[in-house]
This record gives C-alpha cells, sequence and structure tokens, in this order.
C-alpha cells in the first residue's frame, strides 16, 4: 500500500498531466458530492411533497444520447488498431514511435469516456425526481462514482494502451444496455422484452470477469509496463472490479431467482 500511495502521491504521467479535469482531482470531486448532496438529501426532500415527475421524453433522448456516445466509443477504439494490429501482446507506446499520434488518438476517446461517466451521473438524479428512491442503490451510486474515479486514475497515472481492452469492452455492453432501456421506455414493448432483463445483468458481470482477465495481464513477467504506476494501481483495479461483480451477483440473486421477484 506504500508504494500505491507514493505513485499517487508523485508518479502522475507527463503527458496527461495538465489536461482539464485531469491536472487536479478537485473539480471532479466536488461534481461527485455534489451529486450525492443531490440524490442522498436535497433531491429526496425537494420531492418529497411533489408528485413524481414523468421525463419520458428526456430519458428516451438520455438513452439514445448514451447508445450513440457508446458506439462513437466502441468505433474510436477499433480505428485504433483493436481486432486489427492492436492486441494484448506486450507493446506500449512511445513518445518517440511514429504510432504515438494515433496513440493520443485513444487516449483522447477515454478523456471522453471519462466526461460521459460524468454524465452517466444524471440517470440516478431522474430517479429521484420520478420518486424512485429505492432505484438509488449502493450497487448503483457506487458503480457510477467508482466509474469515474477509476477513469480519472487511468488517465492521471496508468496510460497504458492495451488497457484499452477494458473501455472496449464496457462501452459495447453499454451499447446492449441502453438499447434495452430505450426499448423498455415504451411499456408495450417493454412486456415484450422483459424476459431479456437478466441477461443485462449476466452480460455486465461476465464482462467484469473478462476485465479481471485483462488486468492480470499487468503481473506478466515478459511484459514492461510504460509507467512505473502501472502494476500497483491494477492491483487496485482488480479490488474494484470483484467488488462490482460481487453487487452485481448480489442484485441478480435478489432480483432474478428469489421466488419473490419484482420487477
Amino acid at each position: 500500500m506504500e508504494e500505491i500511495y507514493k505513485c499517487l502521491l508523485i508518479k502522475s504521467v507527463p503527458l496527461t498531466r495538465e489536461w482539464i479535469l485531469i491536472s487536479s482531482p478537485f473539480p471532479l470531486i466536488l461534481i461527485i458530492f455534489g451529486y450525492l448532496y443531490f440524490i442522498l438529501y436535497a433531491g429526496p426532500r425537494y420531492m418529497q411533497n411533489r408528485p413524481p415527475y414523468k421525463l419520458k421524453t428526456f430519458i428516451m433522448l438520455y438513452n439514445l444520447i448514451q447508445i450513440l456516445a457508446n458506439i462513437w466509443m466502441v468505433k474510436e477504439h477499433i480505428s485504433f488498431g483493436w481486432f486489427s494490429t492492436f492486441d494484448l501482446t506486450c507493446s506500449s507506446f512511445s513518445y518517440s514511435t511514429p504510432d504515438f499520434p494515433n496513440t493520443i488518438k485513444i487516449f483522447n476517446c477515454i478523456w471522453w469516456l471519462l466526461l460521459l461517466k460524468v454524465f452517466d451521473l444524471v440517470e440516478t438524479c431522474v430517479f429521484v425526481l420520478r420518486k424512485k428512491q429505492n432505484q438509488v442503490s449502493k450497487l448503483h451510486v457506487y458503480h457510477h462514482v467508482s466509474n469515474i474515479f477509476f477513469s480519472w486514475i487511468y488517465l492521471k497515472y496508468v496510460l497504458e494502451e492495451k488497457a484499452t481492452i477494458i473501455s472496449m469492452v464496457n462501452c459495447a455492453v453499454h451499447v446492449i444496455m441502453y438499447i434495452y432501456y430505450f426499448i423498455s421506455t415504451n411499456r408495450k414493448y417493454r412486456q415484450i422484452i422483459s424476459p431479456l432483463k437478466p441477461f443485462i445483468t449476466r452480460i455486465q458481470m461476465v464482462q467484469f470477469i473478462a476485465m479481471i482477465i485483462c488486468v492480470l495481464h499487468a503481473w506478466n513477467p515478459n511484459c514492461h509496463m510504460q509507467f512505473e504506476c502501472s502494476t500497483s494501481i491494477a492491483f487496485i483495479f482488480i479490488i474494484n472490479l470483484l467488488i462490482f461483480l460481487y453487487l452485481f451477483y448480489d442484485f441478480y440473486k435478489k432480483s432474478y431467482t428469489n421466488t419473490s421477484k419484482k420487477d
């Protein structure tokens, strides 16, 4: 843990050290505190004596933006070279290689992905405004907050090309998930596709297992990580993914395997 602390204290990656939102953690910390304050205190208090907002059109627009944004993210990862020239070998970028400008593109993409993770917070605020406070679960809140935190950690301290397989898989899963949500905003179609709901959670759990396997690659003795902190922080990533896996499995067990299932 001492090694991890030293990394987080002084060993940020020079390339992204001055990027907006990356140079300092405080803007994101303020956003997260504002988010938590609204969904846990201010929002429920504001809605206490008010009828729930419907927000159907807004929710459809939100889901559509998520679908298009995540499709774009997947496309950017593929154009970077996944499935063609890039794989999980021990290659890593260097500031002096001719391919460096192309590498910058994928890191820029991850920066936009960080913004998308901030945009994800809108979903919880919608739950509050619709008076669905039961959906503001520990799983939901932890998932959104930790995604922002680890996206920032990656851009600040890791910046390994091969790690972008995780963001590509995550965005692909989100395309499937938000297509389901978009269709389910229509009550008629919701009934038709509702049997698929458990499979969405299964896909998410498989995603976490795949991510853990990918992160374990950081301990490949034949590989040399580009930055000193990469291996240390990979340990934190795995702990977080194991927490995700447990929370999603617990949700799946309670929602879809118990006799008293809730829609």
